[in-house]
């Protein structure tokens, strides 16, 4: 697996990254921690590569900036059909451009107004390219596969594969993601639930390795390869749910790749268990047709835990401050704070400076503008969970699919 950076790079000047895209598809996911790091280094060297030869070839001393989007500058709910129309195809076209010789894309880049030109950065942030925080590469593979589901241009399918080839790259050998990938230093390289990482990633794994509608073009030896991804994201899950005086409760937002143990990120993220990341690995866990005992256990200790610890009698809305607050309502959905001590159980909230408190009113009026600190999410959990229960009951399935 071992590639020359400088080698990779004389290929990448003397090829515009053709050459570069077709290293990254033939390498295999990593064994050891150590290869999975050296795996990011020449991923990383083949973006580099790239842009450094178009830069050169310029005569460009510095990339050229693409515009700023909050999401992507375009909407990606469009079903297939859409990109058959001309605007279909243009947007598709454009977010094609946007992927990196690595396979991914990058987040809060304008991807709709028109195509990456040579000589332009990827992405609008140093070091975020490619990244799957925000949904991004995760979005434009699903577009990369409904573009080429709707207009047969075997372009899309290519790039799909190649996005699909990355996120399998990223897995680390003990089953988990990182933030980005190649990696770059801090809480990026921690496993990473929040915002939905690794969520959106085990979908697309096991879309991949069912072949579920849409993906049928994807190669029988990468749809086995994200089948055995699947599963070892599955036993990551288990090891990873945290186990707190002898019960076992959810998840963190991050967790250290060796230790595997929940731990902090930005300041006013602490090592905690984190509600919504954890509701979405439990529904995605309650989608799986024949669970293991083991995945029916982590189910019904998640939704035990969310179960006790949700607060009812209130909303998370705006009052009489121009932020959001804890206002007393009837009638509504319960509560569950972002974050919790582990041990405790108690709700707790971090601020910039990295002090934690159990009292959200001690915190900075910057971060009680800038952050969600309650959510209904686990909500769906509960309610769904009767349901789930009928369908498995401990005598239906044993084996995981």
């Amino acid at each position: 697996m071992k590639i020359s950076s400088l080698l990779l790079g004389g290929w990448l000047l003397l090829a515009g990254g053709v050459v570069g895209a077709e290293v990254a598809g033939e390498m295999q996911p990593a064994q050891t921690l150590a290869q999975y790091r050296e795996l990011s280094a020449t991923l990383r060297q083949l973006d580099r590569a790239q842009t450094a030869a178009e830069l050169s070839r310029l005569g460009l001393e510095r990339p050229l900036p693409p515009r700023y989007a909050k999401r992507f500058g375009f909407d990606p709910r469009q079903p297939a059909e859409f990109y058959r129309t001309p605007e279909g195809r243009r947007i598709a076209d454009a977010v094609l451009s946007y992927q990196t010789p690595s396979g991914g894309w990058s987040k809060r880049t304008d991807m709709g107004a028109s195509p990456r030109q040579a000589g332009q950065a990827f992405g609008v942030e140093k070091n975020y390219i490619p990244t799957f925080d925000n949904s991004a590469t995760s979005t434009q593979f699903w577009i990369m596969a409904r573009a080429y589901g709707a207009t047969g241009d075997k372009r899309y399918a290519a790039a799909a594969e190649r996005a699909l080839r990355l996120i399998l790259l990223a897995q680390y050998p003990n089953g988990g993601w990182p933030q980005s990938f190649p990696l770059r230093g801090k809480y990026h390289e921690l496993l990473t639930f929040n915002d939905g990482v690794t969520f959106e990633l085990l979908s697309i794994v096991r879309a991949a390795a069912q072949s579920e509608e849409g993906l049928q073009f994807l190669p029988e030896a990468l749809r086995a390869r994200a089948a055995d991804s699947l599963q070892r994201g599955l036993q990551m899950l288990l090891k990873t749910q945290v186990v707190s005086d002898g019960r076992t409760t959810i998840w963190g937002a991050q967790h250290d790749p060796e230790t595997l143990k929940p731990a902090a990120a930005r300041a006013f993220e602490p090592a905690s268990l984190a509600t919504a990341e954890s509701a979405d690995l439990v529904l995605f866990l309650m989608e799986l047709e024949r669970p293991s005992v083991e995945i029916k256990r982590a189910i019904e200790s998640a939704h035990d835990w969310f179960a006790a610890n949700q607060k009812k009698g209130y909303r998370w809305a705006k009052g009489e401050h121009d932020y959001k607050e804890l206002l007393p309502a009837a009638n509504t959905d319960p509560l569950w704070a972002r974050f919790y001590e582990i041990g405790s159980n108690r709700p707790i909230f971090g601020d910039r400076d990295g002090a934690v408190y159990y009292d959200i009113r001690k915190v900075s009026q910057e971060r009680l503008r800038g952050y969600g600190w309650y959510t209904e999410h686990p909500y769906k959990v509960l309610k769904r969970f009767p349901d789930w229960r009928e369908r498995h009951k401990p005598q239906k399935f044993e084996a995981v699919r």
